[in-house]
């Protein structure tokens, strides 16, 4: 400020480009059932943060999916100190009614929408998510497909809301597509089967901009997907987190099966269950747990671009059951599990049991590995959080410059540690125009590839009978040599 002063000051500026912090990428949500908990201290429907084993809850109880949860991720751990959001929910009167807890209710913050909560309340964002023992379920009486009737109504000028109420069951949600030009509802997406459904539920449209003529739907109950991972998978495109999914653990063909029910990069799908001791005796566990301490554990200690496929899972004395297992042979049950993306639980050549896999389920070609999705997710979140004091700052050569600056130094160094092949930024000029400058708008364009993980080796072995030429000579002067060495002794 211009201001009169007869002496002397001092105006410290922190202008220029941001350091850029990677995000903390290992921080677990778990969510599941503690009958015995102290609802003061552990009350259900809540985000509470753990921090290492030290930091367990007192009051959680012994009962219930958090408790063996809990271990199994500290069992990773090692040398760091994992970070842990856990959600308490009700256990009800079957694993339905359980499940219909865990999936929660969107405006009540309850169930895993009590994460939304975490971001503000603690500081912290779930990137890891698990719910063990409600993850493994493929329902036959979800809500299988939603036909729109015929014609599709008239009139409408954006899409309905859609109400699917009754038949015994719960949690199914669907969205509804409509033509703009036509203004007909063409089709009813399901967005979570739910489960429980006896009969059919019956299918509301409301709203969609007063329509000429209302449309209807009518639902098919049936074989669906399982209902907890699709509604962690709607908060892991909130979050930019990922969802580590038990399977059936029955036989390989229904993996297969239970993995077709998913297109996504956010999902790692894990076969069978994992047998560890407790309280002296070997019992079967969801592997989700134990797999996601191991993300956690490897992400602190070699970089959140490393897969944990082909490496150990600590506590674990066996498998639910049997895998055949082979790095060499195509034809290997793991590698059938594996073509399909689903990864899994094997006994390793040297020793221990290892998880065996990186593929997620999606179609798109780009789009194959676990690790490669978690790095984009880890550089986009951690650009956005430096970039966030130039918000609102006024256009000028040198925020410009500056923004390009801290994006260029966070590139550099995840460049330099292995987490990008490269990366750059730049102001495409198609997309800046004084248009959107005016209005306040600024596109940074960059590029970066996190690293696949190296899935196939391919050693090409050569015979080369020269190398006998090389014996022989080589017998020859030795030969020669001892013979010389025998003269000089007699």
């Amino acid at each position: 400020m211009d201001i009169y002063l007869h002496g002397l000051e001092t105006i410290e500026k922190t202008d220029g480009p941001r350091p850029v912090e990677t995000i903390d990428t290992g921080i677990i949500a778990l969510i599941g059932t503690a009958p015995d908990a102290n609802e003061t201290l552990v009350p259900t429907d809540k985000s509470i943060p753990i921090h290492g084993i030290n930091g367990l809850p007192a009051g959680l109880g012994e009962t219930g999916t958090l408790p063996d949860a809990l271990a199994a991720i500290f069992d990773q751990a090692g040398k760091v100190s994992q970070t842990v959001l856990l959600v308490r929910v009700e256990e009800g009167a079957n694993i339905w009614e359980t499940m219909s807890n865990i999936i929660g209710n969107a405006t009540m913050r309850t169930g895993l929408h009590a994460f939304r909560n975490a971001p503000n309340d603690h500081g912290l964002t779930p990137k890891l998510m698990i719910a063990p023992g409600f993850t493994s379920q493929r329902p036959t009486d979800g809500v299988a497909s939603i036909e729109v009737g015929a014609g599709g109504g008239a009139g409408y000028t954006e899409a309905p809301v859609v109400a699917i109420t009754g038949g015994g069951g719960t949690g199914a949600t669907a969205i509804a597509v409509i033509n703009s030009e036509t203004g007909k509802v063409t089709a009813i997406i399901v967005t979570n089967p739910g489960v429980g459904y006896t009969t059919a539920p019956t299918v509301t449209l409301t709203g969609g901009g007063a329509p000429t003529t209302p449309a209807t739907a009518t639902a098919t109950v049936g074989t669906v997907a399982n209902p907890v991972t699709m509604a962690m998978l709607a908060l892991a495109d909130m979050f930019r987190a990922g969802v580590i999914k038990d399977s059936l653990a029955t036989t390989t063909s229904a993996a297969i099966s239970d993995r077709g029910d998913f297109d996504t990069d956010r999902l790692l799908i894990v076969e069978p269950m994992v047998k560890v001791f407790k309280n002296g005796t070997p019992v079967s566990q969801p592997a989700s747990a134990r797999v996601a301490g191991l993300q956690a554990r490897v992400d602190y200690e070699k970089g959140f671009w490393h897969s944990p496929s082909n490496k150990v899972l600590k506590g674990v004395i066996g498998t639910s059951r049997s895998i055949e297992h082979s790095f060499r042979d195509p034809s290997a049950e793991s590698q059938l599990l594996n073509r399909n993306a689903v990864a899994c639980v094997v006994r390793a050549k040297s020793g221990g049991f290892k998880l065996w896999g990186s593929r997620v389920p999606s179609s798109d070609g780009l789009k194959k590995f676990w690790s490669v999705r978690r790095a984009h997710d880890t550089i986009i979140d951690s650009v956005e959080i430096a970039c966030e004091p130039f918000v609102d700052e006024p256009f000028g050569l040198q925020p410009l410059v500056d923004i390009a600056e801290t994006v260029n130094a966070g590139l550099r160094r995840w460049t330099g540690l292995g987490a990008t092949l490269g990366g750059r930024v730049w102001l495409d000029p198609a997309l800046n125009t004084k248009e959107t400058w005016v209005n306040g708008h600024l596109y940074v364009s960059y590029d970066g590839e996190g690293p696949a993980p190296i899935e196939h080796i391919t050693f090409v072995f050569n015979r080369n009978t020269g190398y006998y030429d090389t014996l022989s000579a080589n017998a020859v002067r030795e030969i020669a040599r001892m013979a010389g060495t025998t003269l000089l002794v007699a």
